[in-house]
């Protein structure tokens, strides 16, 4: 599987895909979330969809660096389970030998903690089993 890159730390704000042109523009969204510098590269599962059409949103853990629309093979480790079905794939590059989201490092591990502070019931980061039954069956989202 492979992995589009959309957001590096390089780009404060969320990043808009336009697939008519395979280009990215920055997203007047004004959410907490997007409007600060992401720790870790994020984007898409290329076979889940493309966006603006529904697609698995994925963030991944790496120590490279990358640039949007890069195209990274990579193997789910884990996952962030949403109330609202917005759920974010936790992946690794398919060389490093890391299985599961419990094998990341310390300081991984906090810096995943602090993408969602607030947890709530139903929510919560889940392993790859979790995340490989849930990219099979889960509907895709927005």
């Amino acid at each position: 599987m492979n992995m589009i890159i959309e957001q590096t730390s390089e780009y404060p704000k969320r990043m808009i895909y336009h697939p008519e042109s395979n280009t990215f523009t920055e997203s007047e969204h004004n959410s907490l979330l997007y409007d600060r510098k992401f720790p870790h590269p994020y984007g898409w599962i290329k076979e889940s969809g493309t966006p603006p059409a529904p697609h698995c949103d994925c963030i991944l853990m790496t120590q490279k660096e990358y640039a949007l629309g890069d195209e990274v093979p990579i193997k789910l480790i884990g996952i962030f389970k949403r109330k609202d079905g917005d759920h974010k794939y936790l992946a690794v590059e398919t060389d490093r030998q890391t299985e599961d989201y419990t094998e990341l490092t310390l300081p991984e591990l906090v810096s995943l903690k602090k993408l969602y502070p607030c947890i709530a019931d139903g929510e919560g980061w889940f392993g790859k089993k979790d995340a490989v039954s849930c990219y099979e069956h889960c509907e895709r989202t927005l």
